[in-house]
């Protein structure tokens, strides 16, 4: 991990942390197991750590409102990555079993809801305008996970569709968290609250790119999951999208993105191909140019070291290897 972006705000994510462990307790064991369970699998809790830099950056001063909302964020973000295994019949996430494959597709369905309810009520002490950017985003991320769905082993698909899902899927809840957290330190500054929103944006495209080319490119073992696994399942990615349209390699990426029965003999095959095209470079470079233009949006900060932290947060997005 690069680290600066992270280290300064650590305090605070060690509060989201402890009200994520203390708000998931239930009267039914296996219920806060499986919570648990889920959440102590987790990344660099990118969400939490948008909403809660973009509130320094935009000026704001004791940050348990931005850390309960980060905190809410987080619930509906992990719910919604348990309903889209089970709609995704994913086997592994982060390394882990998926909890519908731990548990059941029953019980993980009901803590996924337990969650979102969880982030919710946690949202229901803060103000409309706040809760009226989550629904949004909610609402983009279901609409989002259909067109994917309506795109899986479809070579209709082209990269201005790619990219409405992907804002669907991942910019717009992080767009959510930027402006969250910079509307708690300023409601007044609605300007400030729409840059930081766009920079977050963009930055979450940029995001779901690099994803997706990790999901050919990474280490299995620092992924939590085998190369190739958008492929097995159908999943249209940017990186596929452009080698499909190589004159040379193009038609057998093709048959391996339509045909069901691909595994990962054939996906390993695809990525080698993919390879080939030149694909994963440009995808590389579409998301490094989305994270250079996404930094105007935060020149109002100049000055900040929680601006400063943002970029980098920015460019590790760009950089990481899982």
């Amino acid at each position: 991990m690069t680290g600066g972006w992270h280290s300064c705000i650590s305090s605070e994510l060690g509060r989201v942390e402890a009200v994520l462990h203390d708000i998931v307790r239930s009267d039914n064991d296996q219920l806060t197991e499986m919570c648990h369970y889920v959440l102590g699998n987790h990344g660099k809790r990118i969400r939490p750590a948008l909403a809660i830099l973009s509130f320094y950056a935009c000026g704001g001063g004791e940050p348990s409102r931005a850390i309960d909302i980060g905190t809410a964020l987080e619930l509906v973000h992990n719910a919604t990555l348990i309903h889209d295994d089970i709609n995704d019949r994913g086997e592994m996430r982060r390394g882990a079993k998926a909890l519908y494959r731990q548990y059941s597709i029953g019980k993980s369905i009901v803590a996924g809801d337990y969650l979102f309810a969880l982030g919710f009520q946690l949202l229901g002490a803060t103000s409309k305008e706040i809760v009226g950017y989550v629904i949004d985003a909610a609402t983009a991320m279901g609409a989002g996970e259909f067109a994917q769905k309506k795109y899986e082993r479809n070579v209709a698909v082209d990269e201005d569709q790619y990219m409405r899902i992907i804002q669907g899927k991942t910019a717009h809840l992080m767009e959510c968290a930027a402006k969250c957290g910079a509307f708690v330190a300023d409601p007044d500054d609605l300007l400030k609250v729409e840059s930081v929103g766009r920079f977050a944006y963009e930055v979450g495209q940029a995001f779901q790119i690099v994803d997706d080319i990790l999901d050919m490119t990474g280490d299995g073992a620092a992924t939590g999951k085998k190369p190739g696994n958008d492929l097995v399942e159908g999943k249209p990615t940017l990186p596929t999208i452009y080698a499909m349209q190589d004159p040379k390699y193009g038609p057998r990426v093709r048959e391996i993105f339509t045909d069901p029965g691909t595994g990962y003999d054939e996906a390993a095959e695809a990525i080698e191909l993919i390879r080939r095209t030149g694909s994963i470079e440009r995808c590389l470079a579409k998301a490094s140019a989305m994270v250079d233009g996404a930094l105007g949006q935060i020149e109002f900060a100049q000055g900040s070291g929680y601006r400063d932290a943002l970029e980098d947060m920015a460019r590790y997005v760009v950089s990481r290897d899982r």
